[in-house]
């Protein structure tokens, strides 16, 4: 960011620093008019300003209108569009100068000219050549065709937001270039799986994974004609034996219980050289017997998300696994609690529990397969075409 900011803070120097003399000997007209026009309304006196305006603006005038003139001489339909945007850079133009004070506008001969009625009427060719072009689009009834139709009806409407039925045909546009995609599930896995799980599998929300020209659906509508099809198809439904393994351990530490005095040979005690006894400190062990119980089971739901053209040509093929973990430990113990370390104390605190159902971990396993089904989905956008 700190260099795109100097970067522009250069061009901006540089600009200021450009002469309106230099812009008309690159031909950038409108350039050296505007810097003339910004001098000379500080002070209309100076002549070299002035000079430079009058043949810029001349220049200017003259090339636009050669350019109008040889357009209309084509008599190319799609000529209107750039008519509309030189008539209106000719009218920002002379708006620009005629708020010069009266002397300057003398020196270079200033004439007004209206251009409403050439503005307008390029205004609504330009308009009905794309409005025209978007239906003629619209006719040879494909996709891509209408697509490039919804992008022209856009162009109609940079001209008149409410021209004709611009809107309608737009969404006409839209409805036809649209690619609906049908986004179903199967089990194939050969497995029971819990009721509603695969109705439970296509609650995914695809609005932001669709575009404008894409639309997910799912459920099958005889109406409507699906250009895609995406298939998630479960091959695997598995939920592992119920796993129980008990471990024993202890936890120890040795503390302080008084004191041992040091006996000399004939059994006195001895002494530092100060007359106090020696003593060593006497030391217990503590102990603690754990019983550990550790549970473990888990659920695995796998297969492959099919991407179909309407052909049943098949697209793309991704895989699918999603697993769930019941991991769950508690403990007993016997002897001092004092010694235990905190993750032990916790796994005390932990009550003894039952196994959860095995439909219920599979069904868990749904918001994981949404996930990855709509981040295939996501990744794969560009295939719907």
């Amino acid at each position: 960011m700190k260099k795109i900011f100097l970067l522009l803070i250069i061009a901006a120097l540089a600009s200021s620093c450009t002469s309106s003399k230099k812009y008309f000997e690159r031909q950038q007209y409108d350039a050296a008019i505007q810097k003339s026009a910004k001098k000379l309304m500080k002070n209309p006196d100076k002549q070299k300003e002035i000079d430079v305006l009058n043949r810029a603006w001349k220049a200017a005038n003259t090339r636009d209108n050669e350019r109008i003139t040889y357009l209309k001489t084509t008599g190319q339909p799609e000529i209107w569009d750039e008519i509309f945007q030189i008539y209106s850079r000719m009218k920002y133009r002379q708006d620009m100068v005629r708020n010069l004070p009266q002397p300057v506008l003398s020196s270079i001969g200033f004439q007004y000219i209206d251009y409403t009625n050439e503005t307008v009427n390029a205004q609504r060719n330009a308009a009905e050549f794309y409005y025209q072009k978007a239906l003629s689009l619209m006719a040879l009834g494909d996709r891509v065709s209408a697509r490039q139709a919804y992008n022209e009806l856009l162009n109609t409407k940079r001209f008149f937001a409410t021209y004709k039925d611009v809107d309608q045909q737009l969404l006409r546009a839209q409805e036809m270039g649209t690619a609906n995609v049908l986004f179903i599930s199967k089990n194939s896995s050969g497995q029971m799986i819990p009721e509603g799980f695969l109705d439970e599998i296509l609650k995914i929300y695809l609005t932001d994974v669709e575009s404008r020209f894409v639309r997910f659906h799912t459920s099958y509508d005889t109406s409507r004609h699906y250009q895609y099809t995406a298939v998630l198809n479960l091959t695997k439904v598995d939920v592992s034996p119920e796993s129980v393994r008990e471990i024993f351990y202890e936890e120890s530490k040795e503390v302080q219980d008084g004191w041992n005095y040091v006996l000399d040979s004939n059994g006195n005690v001895m002494k530092d050289s100060l007359g106090n006894d020696i003593k060593l400190p006497k030391m217990v062990k503590l102990a603690c017997k754990i019983r550990e119980v550790q549970m473990h089971k888990q659920a695995i739901v796998g297969g492959f998300l099919d991407i179909y053209a309407s052909n049943n040509t098949i697209l793309k093929s991704e895989p699918i696994t999603a697993e769930t973990f019941f991991d769950y430990v508690y403990a007993f113990a016997d002897g001092d609690h004092s010694v235990l370390t905190e993750e032990t104390k916790r796994k005390l605190n932990n009550p003894p529990m039952p196994f959860p159902d095995s439909f219920k971990m599979i069904w868990d396993a749904a918001s994981i397969v949404k996930n990855v089904s709509k981040d295939i989905l996501v990744r794969n956008t560009y295939l719907f075409q």
